[in-house]
Parts: structure tokens; sequence; C-alpha cells
């Protein structure tokens, strides 16, 4: 008898190459079958998923859940909307409050969540002054150590390029090179935030080294990972090719149309789908996952290789593709069911400009570490164009 059986969906794993109608069985909390349907037995629970997508637990690799900072959110109310069952917060605590970020946050979550420590040791508290603009608030040494002391939960090293953020000429190229050092000291990566930036991007991203992310990949303004001619930079797409990962972070401000129509006729994927979620986007542009997901799907990506972006690519980054972002048997049981409604759909950017699209992705149910969540599904992203 298994605990839960997900009946008759397409299973879409990147992990194992697997794109096919299967039984997805869920036993003690692990993945214990993938059969053909109707062959996976009896179960407590059964979950119909007919005419559904069934993937690994949605990754989400940058998100705000930090309830002490104003643009935090609950991290277990975005799993259970959004199919998310782990996600990254990116920075939203520092070196003076990461402690509490644990204990407050990331200890009493039921879904997965990961943190990034900002160079600024306050983090996202007072955001809107530029948490860099007064060097004194960076602290490589105070996140080398807060990585010391969390090495279960704190994963890496962020910092928010822009100008506002951390300044102009050295005192930007200061920030950007102890953020660095953080990184390199504390043996994990950098995430950057590309906004308007003190540098340009190619002199950036030539800072980078393998398993570092560039953030807001599509953002428009003066400072994108395009030229003036729309053409992706030498610069990048090398950087892309030895390693640098390229992160969407849809948010409120960093994700343009035209950016990214012009890189993906360059041929230039981001490594992953993510949404930056937090409570200036929650009602829109962004929604949740599934809604940046099918953004994607309206842009012409197909959907196996959306799926690879937000599951098996968001896990190796993170490194930890052995135990989540896959549906191998005897792995931890996450696993999303994704209804694809058809129809058209508006999406709308983060400058205001609209598209319609044909699918719309929802979360319809949700398995977290082997138990499935209630709730799923909503209609707070459905937006049906008239023509």
């Amino acid at each position: 008898m298994h605990d839960i059986l997900i009946r008759g969906g397409k299973v879409i794993d990147p992990s194992q190459e697997i794109s096919a109608l299967r039984d997805v069985a869920v036993r003690d909390g692990k993945i214990v079958a993938l059969c053909d349907p109707g062959t996976g037995g009896e179960a407590r629970h059964s979950v119909d998923a007919t005419d559904c997508i069934v993937t690994p637990g949605l990754i989400d690799l940058h998100v705000h859940v930090y309830n002490h900072v104003p643009i935090g959110l609950d991290p277990d109310q975005l799993s259970l909307g959004g199919g998310v069952t782990t996600m990254l917060d990116t920075g939203s605590a520092g070196s003076s409050n990461f402690d509490a970020f644990r204990r407050d946050c990331i200890d009493t979550a039921r879904c997965q969540v990961l943190g990034l420590v900002n160079l600024s040791r306050a983090g996202l508290v007072a955001s809107e002054l530029g948490e860099l603009m007064d060097r004194r608030y960076a602290d490589p040494d105070g996140v080398v150590r807060t990585i010391a002391r969390h090495p279960d939960v704190a994963v890496g090293v962020k910092i928010r390029a822009g100008a506002h953020i951390i300044g102009k000429g050295k005192d930007g190229w200061d920030n950007l090179h102890e953020a660095i050092r953080a990184a390199r000291e504390s043996k994990t990566w950098l995430m950057v935030h590309i906004g308007e930036c003190p540098m340009s991007i190619p002199e950036l991203v030539n800072e980078l080294s393998p398993g570092d992310v560039l953030t807001h990949c599509f953002k428009g303004g003066t400072t994108r990972v395009t030229d003036d001619l729309g053409q992706i930079f030498d610069d990048v797409r090398a950087a892309q090719e030895r390693g640098v990962k390229f992160d969407v972070g849809h948010g409120a401000g960093s994700f343009q149309w035209d950016v990214v129509d012009a890189a993906l006729a360059n041929g230039f994927e981001p490594t992953t789908i993510s949404t930056d979620l937090h409570r200036d986007n929650l009602h829109g542009p962004v929604f949740d996952m599934p809604t940046t997901m099918s953004k994607f799907l309206m842009l012409g990506v197909p959907m196996e290789r959306v799926i690879e972006m937000s599951t098996t690519a968001p896990a190796k980054t993170l490194g930890l593709q052995d135990e989540i972002g896959t549906l191998k048997i005897g792995t931890q049981a996450d696993v999303t069911v994704l209804e694809q409604i058809e129809g058209k759909f508006l999406f709308t950017d983060s400058y205001g400009t609209q598209r319609t699209g044909n699918t719309l992705l929802s979360a319809a149910a949700t398995v977290l570490r082997g138990d499935l969540l209630p709730g799923g599904g909503g209609r707070r992203m459905r937006f049906f164009a008239s023509t």
C-alpha cells in the first residue's frame, strides 16, 4: 500500500530524460515507483493527474521570504499556491540578522528554505536607502562566518549591484570585489542582482567564476545582457560557456519582453527560471512560479526545457541534484502536478507591456517531502484576452 499515488499524468523529469505517461508512487516520504498508468497499485491517497503534467517539485531560485524585511512573504503560502517545494531567499538577511532569519523563518517553514547572505550586514531591512551606499555596512568577513555557522542552509552570497545600492566608481567596485571575496573564502558562490549598474555588464561578468549566478538577466534599461543592436555581448556568451549561470529573477522591474526576445533569437537561454517574488509583485506581474514558466511557453521555449529550468537546473545550481529536482526512485518525494489551462491569457512583463499566450500553468497539487499538501490552483493570474 502506497501513501500517495499520482495517476495518469504526463511525467516530465529532465534528470532522467523522461517525458511519458506514468503513475508516481510515494511511500515513507520517498519516490518508490514510476510505472505505466493503471499499474501503480493501491494507495491511501490518490491524485488523478489526467491531462496534467507531473514534475519534480518546483525550485524557485529567487524569492524574499524573511518576514522582518518590508517585502518578505510567507514561504509556505508560496509553496501551497505555486507548487514550489524548495526556494532560495536571495539576500533578505545579512550577517547581523541571518541567525534571526533562520530561527523565525527557515526552521519554522514546512517547505525547504535556503538562503544567500547579503554582503550588507543589515540585508534588506532598509533596502530603500541603498544597503551598501555606506561602505561600513559591507561585511565580507561576517558573511564568511555566517555561512560557516549555517552550512546546511546558508549556501552562498548575494549583492544587489545597482549604482543606487552599492555606489558608483570605486565604491561600487569595492563592494562587488568584497562580495566575490566572501564567496571565494566561504567556498560557495555569488549571486549578483543587476540593476542600473556602476559598471557595464561585460565588465561585471568578467569578474564572475563558474557557478556564480547573474540574476535579473532579462532586465531592460541601460545595463543589459544585450547591446544597443539587440545582440548578446560576446563577454556574456563567453561567461555562460565557462559556467556562469543566468537566472531570470522576473520581479517587479527586471523582465522585459524585448530583451527576452533578443536573447532567445540569439540562441541565449537562461539557466534557471525564477520569480523574485515579494510583496510588491505577488499579485502581478509575477503571481507565482507556474505563471512565470507559462511566459516562456508563450515565447516558444519547449515544455521539457521550461521544466528543466525550473527543477533540474536550479537543483544543480544549489549542488543538490541528487536530492531534489528529480523523481528518481529513492529520492525525497517532492512532486508538483501542473494543470495546463488552454485559452487566451494576458501576460505582463515588468514594464507594463502585455502579450497573449495560449497556455497557463497552474499548480493543481503538491507533494512535499511525502505529504500531500492542501490547496493548489487559483484564479489570481487568469486574465483572459478579449481576442
